[in-house]
């Protein structure tokens, strides 16, 4: 054989060798660099029926009812130049992901698991109450969630604080401590009591301004934590999923369970938005991956939350992606879960 030929065969196998290592080496030291973005992506359409059980249940299920997930992974270098080359991969700022404040991930995963815990308690009470059952919601504390950088309270409250007090009026809600600041002049001093690992605190903290509208507030991101008392029992396994952005489809999946028709009539029903205690549907994050991962399922009608203000997007944003898709979902805006329902009775069975 040719001994140039041998000599330019090595050469060549030598260059790809050492482009190998290169490669490797660049892709092991990109992982190591953390970016702060996060990447956001189509997750799972998940089947409701196998993760929620109700006492007494014995009604059967022609089709699927589906929460949808968005696959969320805490960026690096790496990853941040491999999601320019994915069309489904959108980066997504650290800040927008985990709020202002800087909370870690393993902070973050217990807020949004007590979310999903929040969302499942709204759920449950939603869906007894339209199924005409004995339910009742205790509300038990004031959570704060984030504190804006704005805000006076930075480096006074923090995420995991209880408020319990507000100028010596106790709180038992969000929507009381967020109605009682309305009424105060943007400017003013408000003395918030809360509680922090066991101990009781007291500060003084001046209100800003809202963004949007002339009104005050503290600048922080407060929940209600409350304690669900029904007559049946309800479990929700949903594993390692957190947030509230399942809200509307965990209370669809219950109500089905509850009465005796079948609201799915044999379709594949995919869905999101959060639900709080009055059965309003709220507007959530990663639209346009669950419209895609409902796609990935099969589903042939996807519910979103209604775009109500003029800031909100669900709307427009998931009409839109499943246009780039091929209009492969029947999309449904709804603002309460009410309108849901009587647009599954009203729904012809798929033959």
């Amino acid at each position: 054989m040719n001994q140039s030929f041998i000599k330019n065969k090595n050469n060549t196998g030598y260059i790809l060798k050492g482009i190998t290592i290169l490669l490797i080496i660049l892709s092991v030291i990109g992982y190591a660099i953390d970016v702060d973005y996060y990447l956001m992506r189509p997750g799972t359409a998940e089947h409701l029926r196998p993760l929620i059980q109700v006492e007494g249940n014995t009604t059967e299920e022609s089709g699927r009812l589906m929460l949808t997930t968005v696959s969320s992974i805490p960026g690096n270098l790496l990853f941040y130049i491999l999601a320019q080359l994915d069309k489904n991969t959108e980066l997504v700022a650290r800040e927008e992901v985990l709020g202002s404040y800087d909370m870690d991930d393993e902070l973050y995963r217990e807020v949004m698991l007590l979310y999903m815990e929040q969302s499942q308690h709204d759920a449950i009470y939603n869906a007894f109450k339209l199924a005409g059952k004995d339910v009742e919601l205790v509300e038990k504390a004031v959570l704060v969630r984030d504190v804006a950088p704005e805000s006076k309270a930075t480096n006074i409250l923090k995420p995991g604080d209880i408020i319990y007090k507000v100028d010596g009026i106790e709180m038992k809600n969000s929507e009381q401590i967020i109605d009682y600041i309305k009424t105060k002049p943007i400017g003013s001093i408000v003395k918030v009591g809360y509680e922090r690992e066991d101990e009781q605190m007291e500060a003084d903290i001046e209100l800003i301004s809202h963004p949007e509208i002339e009104e005050a507030r503290i600048g922080i991101t407060i929940m209600t934590d409350r304690e669900l008392i029904a007559d049946r029992n309800v479990n929700i396994d949903t594993g390692l999923i957190g947030g509230s952005s399942a809200g509307l489809m965990f209370t669809l999946e219950i109500y089905n369970q509850l009465t005796e028709s079948d609201i799915t009539k044999g379709y594949y029903i995919a869905g999101t938005g959060t639900i709080n205690s009055k059965g309003d549907v709220g507007q959530i994050g990663g639209i346009i991956h669950k419209v895609k991962a409902a796609q990935n399922a099969k589903a042939e009608i996807f519910f979103v939350p209604k775009d109500i203000n003029e800031y909100d997007s669900n709307e427009k944003d998931a009409i839109a992606r499943n246009e780039e898709l091929g209009n492969p979902l029947k999309i449904v805006p709804v603002k309460h879960v009410s309108e849901v329902i009587e647009y599954l009775q009203a729904l012809s069975p798929k033959k």
